[in-house]
């Protein structure tokens, strides 16, 4: 029975995102107008390097270390005792 509820919360769901998803008209909003022509601009003014982005990699790899060992001691505490 819960495997029901699940398939027919999940069915629900589904349906509703695809709705929402087909409502809207990405090639007007997203590439339409002056959108386009940002390529074009971004390309021509280049000193040859990339830009930077605003990503910390050292955070990044803070945070996956953390998730690292948060796993291991999970799995260690989870681990029966003989």
């Amino acid at each position: 029975m819960k495997r029901l509820w699940a398939f027919a919360a999940a069915l629900v769901v589904g349906l509703t995102w695809v709705s929402l998803a087909v409502a809207q008209d990405p090639v007007q909003r997203g590439y339409g107008g002056v959108a386009g022509n940002v390529q074009g601009e971004v390309q021509g003014g280049g000193g040859g390097s990339l830009p930077f982005t605003g990503l910390d990699l050292l955070l990044l790899v803070a945070a996956g270390a953390l998730l690292l060992g948060a796993g291991l001691v999970l799995r260690r505490v989870g681990r029966a005792r003989s």
